[in-house]
């Protein structure tokens, strides 16, 4: 192919036809010549160029009708297609730019003006195909990215489940194998007579087991329950119509006996008549977890003696719902605070919910709810700062 590009004349009167494609072949384009409108629809199937000049005039299907065809073809509609017509008429020209033309050359043709035009279309033409192609490369970069991070943090839950379960799974097949490993004994010895004693020993050392065996069993079923949190089932949530502050009042009310244990304060502000069309039971959730998560780690390093806890909500322009959670603990350390919403991380071994509080928090508002948040913390000062619409948008089915 040319370097200058390769163009389809379309011109049923030879003089016209030959001037033409003698300027352009001249000027260094690759030049194909059709005389009438199926010729010029064939010859550009059967090698796309780079450009279509096409007469307005002419016999059987006219310029329009060849026009409207080269465009409704997958293959051929990107080609640029500059109108050749003598008349001058406003209909004419608004007919072909809404065929799909991009330009119009009158005749008599002004060399200058046909090169002029040629050179600048090809080299537009030449451009959006470049920038599509690299768009289509950044896509399919940006899917390749989404898909390597996407396996990443599926690696990543997958660790943390395993390691989450190795310590209560081992213990319980610990003591199940040392219970196992007694009742076979203790079976042995029957047959040369058992004492009463050691019978009470066997009972109360079976009795321990079963205790511990059920301890670990219940930390498995309780991280389980946390680990299918993490996945939002989107499908089993209710959407409904509901004031915030009796949903605030309704969630918090099963917290307030362990936090003044704790001698926390729970103190909340929400104003009547805020209503919200969403998901009530993640809103609950996640004003359960946030105070939980305050109460666990807020407060334990500092003791919790004058410790309070604020729960507010206001709304917002653009129909969001500005929540937040306050804390006057401890605060949280800036190395701390990047990764708190990442699954399984925890300054906490061992209590709360395994390091999954937070992420299922951040999976509710981000996949559920279409909300957002930030943190501020100081110590003294830990700020969870929720924005929500008070409109939900629809679930994914």
């Amino acid at each position: 192919m040319s370097g200058l590009g390769e163009i389809l004349v379309v011109e049923d009167t030879p003089a016209s036809l030959k001037l033409l494609s003698d300027l352009l072949g001249n000027a260094g384009y690759l030049v194909r010549q059709a005389p009438d409108g199926e010729l010029a629809l064939w010859s550009a199937s059967a090698r796309p160029p780079e450009l279509v000049l096409l007469d307005v005039n002419m016999p059987g299907i006219d310029g329009f009708e060849v026009c409207r065809r080269l465009k409704a073809d997958p293959a051929l509609c990107d080609i640029p297609v500059i109108f050749l017509s003598a008349q001058y008429e406003m209909d004419d020209k608004v007919r072909g730019f809404q065929s799909g033309a991009v330009d119009f050359i009158a005749k008599p043709y002004q060399a200058e003006e046909v090169l002029a035009r040629a050179q600048a279309h090809i080299r537009l033409a030449r451009t959006q195909k470049a920038l599509k192609e690299a768009l289509e490369q950044l896509r399919s970069a940006r899917a390749e990215v989404a898909r390597n991070e996407r396996m990443a943090a599926l690696g990543a839950l997958v660790a943390g489940v395993a390691h989450e379960l190795n310590t209560p799974i081992g213990n319980s097949v610990l003591i199940a194998s040392t219970l196992e490993d007694r009742a076979r004994a203790f079976g042995a010895q029957i047959g040369a007579g058992v004492r009463r004693s050691d019978l009470e020993h066997f009972a109360a050392d079976t009795a321990k087991a079963a205790g511990l065996l059920l301890r670990s069993l219940h930390k498995s079923s309780s991280l389980v329950e946390s680990f299918k949190q993490v996945a939002v089932d989107q499908s089993s949530e209710q959407r409904t119509r509901f004031q915030l502050a009796d949903l605030v009042a309704q969630a918090l009310q099963p917290l307030k006996a362990g936090l003044a244990a704790d001698g926390i304060a729970l103190e909340t502000g929400v104003p009547p008549g805020l209503e919200m069309d969403s998901y009530p039971r993640p809103v609950a959730h996640i004003l359960q977890q946030l105070v939980r998560n305050a109460q666990l780690h807020a407060f334990g390093a500092m003791g919790s003696a004058g410790g309070t806890i604020r729960v507010q909500a206001s709304a917002i322009d653009g129909g969001q719902l500005l929540l937040a959670v306050q804390d006057n603990g401890c605060g949280i350390a800036p190395g701390t605070l990047e990764r708190i919403f990442d699954p399984f991380f925890t300054t906490r071994m061992g209590t709360g919910t395994g390091g999954l509080g937070l992420h299922v928090v951040h999976n509710l508002l981000c996949h559920v709810l279409g909300g957002q948040v930030s943190v501020d913390s100081t110590p003294g000062a830990t700020s969870f700062r929720i924005t929500l619409p008070l409109t939900a948008p629809a679930l994914c089915p």
